[in-house]
């Protein structure tokens, strides 16, 4: 029942989650005090609540002929994953060490969301049936026959720039 569940919630910290906290709110408050606070907490910027996200992407960046600016770049910490919908294709942007890698967001074999998987160095597991895929070229591991697309990333600035 946990596989299932996973498989329809997604994981606890993935974009599912994150998602469907902000449509249905903060859980109750408790009925503790809570700790008085020495500022107020500040208000999301417009595409935060969204995507959970530090920072919205740069506007101020023109891109490199052909590429489309996704993300700021400390909006992803190294050793993350997130997906990204840019140019009506569903993307995966993995932050690998400080390099950043785009692959298609969709497993070669069952369709999971590779972005709700787990990133380990450069490869990332599909959460559905545990295939991995090496999100620099987008191999397959578990069958070398079946990669998915890539992406050429550009840091342009502040700007992470994905090739359409």
């Amino acid at each position: 029942m946990s596989f299932l569940r996973r498989v329809l919630e997604g994981r606890p910290d993935g974009l599912r989650a994150t998602l469907r906290r902000a449509v249905r709110g903060a859980p109750p408050a408790s009925t503790e005090t809570p700790p008085v606070a020495s500022a107020p907490p500040r208000a999301p910027e417009p595409g935060e609540r969204a995507l959970a996200l530090g920072r919205e992407p740069p506007r101020d960046v023109t891109p490199p002929e052909g590429f489309e600016v996704v993300l700021h770049r400390e909006a992803l910490a190294p050793g993350r994953i997130i997906d990204v919908i840019v140019g009506g294709r569903d993307i995966a942007i993995a932050n690998v060490d400080g390099t950043f890698h785009a692959i298609a967001n969709a497993c070669s074999h069952a369709e999971g969301p590779l972005a709700e998987g787990t990133l380990e160095g450069c490869t990332v597991t599909c959460p559905y049936h545990a295939w991995s895929f090496d999100v620099r070229d987008g191999s397959c591991v578990n069958a070398p026959w079946k990669p998915v697309r890539s992406y050429a990333v550009k840091v342009v600035g502040d700007a992470v720039c994905v090739e359409l």
